[in-house]
């Protein structure tokens, strides 16, 4: 197929094993990245994404806090700041780069702080969690520019983290098996509700593209057996939705997760992404293994990009990209996000390389 193809095709292409006229291409970045890059010569109005013809665009984040939106300042310094949130965790972020914030407190640790802060959430109306008008413009805007439009949300994991952080969370689920299910069960419940609600006001999706990060480098945060008990059912009512309206689903964890992504693939999982390559996570030996069962998207080394060493790039592209676009089952992405390490020039490199060895012509 040599053909011009918009890139909702593409993307249906990649996710059904078939070829298209190039793969498609997403990515994501530090927020550090492209301001620098206006500094290193990309022009001040022009978008990166149409610039390199990405053919994915997402929309429909949802807040599962308590009280979305609150944010309190309890302690401030020149280089940082720690504040409460919605959720009744306290994190402390640095003020002038971004970053994982750093896990002060969680105020919800016990079984009846839960239930009024499972209440709470409960009580918010959908229409609060979510911003519809942004949404309805993003998906205009896809429509317009011809990209595959995804619903861009996270999973019931991320989201009881974010409550109770890792540790507390590992308590609950190793301690109080019912306890973790509701956990579990009720972000869930909170997603498709408010996928109802985006639904009914009018946003179409052509699937869905669900963040959470469930993995480390070397395995997950749980046993496959935990997993299977506690999360996954979670995941299969959330993914579900989807399902039930012929959509795909791409699933977003850092990590190595291969112990759990045959679990994940049983959920309903389409795609995987973004494959870290530095977690031991290779395409090359996971497409052979999965075959027409999964698709990948992503596994380009960002710590190669960052040697902005241009023969090592395009050593890292050529090794992989023909494997993972044979057949199709593909999607370019880096395998993180692009950190402002990575020189403008040495990115407009590796868009070429992808242009070149994507192609299917």
């Amino acid at each position: 197929m040599t053909e011009q193809l918009t890139g909702r095709e593409r993307v249906n292409l990649a996710l059904n094993h078939q070829e298209a006229d190039r793969i498609p291409r997403a990515e994501s970045f530090w927020p550090e990245t492209i301001p620098i890059w206006h500094q290193q010569g990309l022009g001040p109005n022009e978008d990166v994404a149409d610039l390199f013809g990405y053919d994915i665009l997402g929309a429909g984040w949802i807040s599962h806090e308590a009280r979305p939106g609150f944010l309190q300042t309890i302690e401030e310094t020149a280089d940082w700041w720690s504040r409460l949130d919605g959720n009744g965790a306290i994190l402390r972020y640095w003020k002038h780069k971004s970053g994982t914030p750093e896990h002060v407190d969680f105020t919800v640790k016990t079984r009846d702080q839960w239930e009024a802060h499972k209440a709470q959430m409960l009580a918010q109306p959908p229409g609060s969690r979510v911003d519809v008008l942004s949404a309805l413009r993003r998906m205009y805007e896809a429509q317009a520019k011809g990209r595959w439009f995804c619903w861009t949300g996270v999973e019931a994991y991320e989201t009881a983290k974010d409550v109770f952080g890792h540790l507390g969370l590992s308590y609950i689920m190793a301690d109080d098996v019912a306890w973790a299910k509701d956990i579990f069960d009720t972000e869930a419940e909170l997603a498709c509700a408010v996928l109802d609600h985006l639904e009914q006001s009018g946003v179409r999706f052509d699937g869905a593209w669900i963040y959470g990060d469930i993995a480390f480098n070397h395995a997950p945060f749980f046993s496959p057996k935990m997993y299977r008990a506690l999360i996954k059912p979670a995941h299969i009512r959330q993914i579900a939705w989807f399902k039930a309206r012929g959509l795909p689903v791409i699933y977003h964890t850092d990590g190595d997760f291969r112990l759990i992504l045959p679990d994940l693939l049983e959920a309903g999982v389409d795609c995987f992404q973004p494959l870290e390559a530095k977690a031991h996570m290779d395409l090359r030996e996971l497409k052979p293994q999965y075959g027409a069962r999964a698709s990948w998207m992503g596994n380009i080394d960002v710590t190669v990009l960052l040697t902005n060493d241009r023969a090592r790039i395009e050593a890292e592209v050529a090794a992989k990209l023909p494997v993972a676009k044979a057949g199709g089952g593909y999607i370019y992405h880096s395998d993180h996000s692009i950190a402002p390490g990575v020189h403008w020039e040495t990115y407009q490199f590796l868009m070429e390389l992808v242009d070149r060895y994507g192609s299917y012509a």
